[in-house]
This record gives C-alpha cells, sequence and structure tokens, in this order.
C-alpha cells in the first residue's frame, strides 16, 4: 500500500495518494483509491510504469481550458482515463500559474497584493466548484467507482480544495483535512518551481527583479488560505456538511454510498 504521504513519481513530487486518513467514525479513507497531483509533465520510465500501475481510471481536471489547450498530462500507453473536466470561474487567475505572467509584470503587485489575490480566489471556490463537486461525487457513490486522480496545474490550490472537500466528504476530521492540505507545502517549494518550471509558466518570458516575493507568495500553502474558503462555506452555507448536501448533491444516501467505496471499515 502506499503511504499518503509519500511521494509516488519522481517527476512529480506533488503527486501522492491522500488516503490513509482515520474518519470521525473510526473508519478510514482506502489507500490506492485517492491521488492528487500537479500536472504530469516529464514523467520518466520509471514514473510511467508506477502510474499504470495504480490503475487510475478517472482524471478529475482542474484547469481552465486554456491551460488543457496549452499543456497535457504525460500518460502511460495503454492505460487513457476517464477525464472530468472540471472548469473553474475566470475570475480566478490567481489560482491559474499560465495566469501568472501579467500579474507579475506589474510592479505593483507586491507580496502582499498576491496573498489578497489567493485569498479572494479561494473565496470563490465554494461557489465556482459545487456543481462540479456534484459530479465527482456522483460518479464516485457508483458501484464501478474508479480510483481518481485530482489534479490542477501545481497540485496546491484548486486541488487542494476538491481535494479537502473530498476528505470531509467521507468524514475524515478538519485537523487530518488541514493536515492533507499543508503537506503540499512540503511538495511544491518555490525553490522546485525556479529550478524547473518557471520559464514554461511565464512562457519564456523573464521574470522582473521586484516580482520574485509575489511569486513566493503564489507558489506557497498557508492555512490562511483554505481557510478562507473553508469560511466562506461556513457563512453562506451554515456548515461544511450543508454546503456538501444542499450544493454538491451529497444526500445521506449518496454519502453512504460515496464512504461504503471509499472507506476501510
Amino acid at each position: 500500500m502506499t503511504d499518503p504521504d509519500t511521494p509516488l513519481l519522481a517527476a512529480a513530487p506533488n503527486f501522492r495518494d491522500f488516503g490513509g486518513r482515520p474518519t470521525l467514525d473510526g473508519r478510514r479513507v482506502r489507500r490506492g483509491r485517492l491521488f492528487r497531483s500537479e500536472l504530469l509533465l516529464g514523467l520518466t520510465p520509471r514514473d510511467l510504469q508506477t502510474l499504470a500501475g495504480l490503475d487510475i481510471g478517472l482524471v478529475c481536471d482542474l484547469r481552465s481550458p486554456g491551460e488543457r489547450a496549452h499543456m497535457s498530462n504525460e500518460w502511460p500507453t495503454g492505460h487513457a482515463p476517464e477525464i472530468l473536466a472540471l472548469d473553474i470561474d475566470a475570475e480566478m487567475s490567481a489560482v491559474q500559474p499560465d495566469k501568472w505572467t501579467r500579474r507579475l509584470a506589474d510592479p505593483t503587485f507586491s507580496a502582499t497584493r498576491a496573498h489578497a489575490a489567493l485569498i479572494d480566489n479561494y473565496r470563490r471556490m465554494p461557489a465556482s466548484y459545487a456543481v462540479d463537486l456534484r459530479a465527482v461525487f456522483e460518479r464516485l457513490s457508483m458501484p464501478d467507482a474508479p480510483n481518481v486522480l485530482v489534479h490542477c496545474a501545481a497540485g496546491k490550490d484548486r486541488t487542494g480544495f476538491v481535494s479537502a472537500m473530498m476528505l470531509f466528504a467521507l468524514g475524515v476530521p478538519h485537523e487530518q483535512v488541514l493536515q492533507d492540505y499543508l503537506a503540499t507545502g512540503e511538495l511544491f517549494t518555490y525553490e522546485r518551481l525556479i529550478a524547473t518550471r518557471l520559464r514554461t509558466i511565464l512562457h519564456g518570458k523573464e521574470l522582473p527583479e521586484h516580482a520574485y516575493d509575489s511569486l513566493r507568495v503564489l507558489a506557497s500553502v498557508h492555512l490562511d488560505f483554505i481557510d478562507a474558503a473553508l469560511d466562506t462555506v461556513r457563512t453562506g452555507f451554515g456548515s461544511i456538511d450543508a454546503y456538501l448536501e444542499r450544493e454538491c448533491g451529497l444526500d445521506p444516501t449518496r454519502r453512504e454510498l460515496l464512504q461504503r467505496n471509499l472507506l476501510d471499515d
């Protein structure tokens, strides 16, 4: 079995199994069923072999149509999964690395403004992803529910929110959900972004000297980001459970089916 906090792919260290977490009723999220990741790019032959062995049948792609058109995942030959494309609010540019170029070129886009932009984007996520989460829960509550990969470009913001909602739906306690969210900060680092992905994100352009502090914020993982989304859920819907049921279609019957598929007794 995979360790939920251990990366599996050398070229995509923010790929991981996010099962293994305990639930409030004493069960545990099944391992080998739920995976989350950054974009799968530059995979090694061994990475592709590992990926093939995970038998992932559904990919929830949280990127925008523009991001998907610009760059595709690499995938092992003969293992093409079902793709569920989950489009986001066009105004959520702070969580889309392909939109960072314009912001970072602005000399007034300070680290403080970058932080505020991410907070704003996280606050938009509950409304933006409610319908998409409904589709995810519907698919994963079916008897033939496949192993699933949730990913965006970096695997930290959009993926962080959707993965958190999936864990809450399975009954994982709040602190455990936050632990999963924060684990990304150890895997998707600013230093790695600078070393391996910066020119791709900037489409070959040079990063202005003033922009490095802002980029560090955009590449970061902080509790106040996910807290902004969760506060919006609680303020707008009363509780996370109410949001999941009323906005995401997770009624008691579907929730029971979902948990039956994805939890160990």
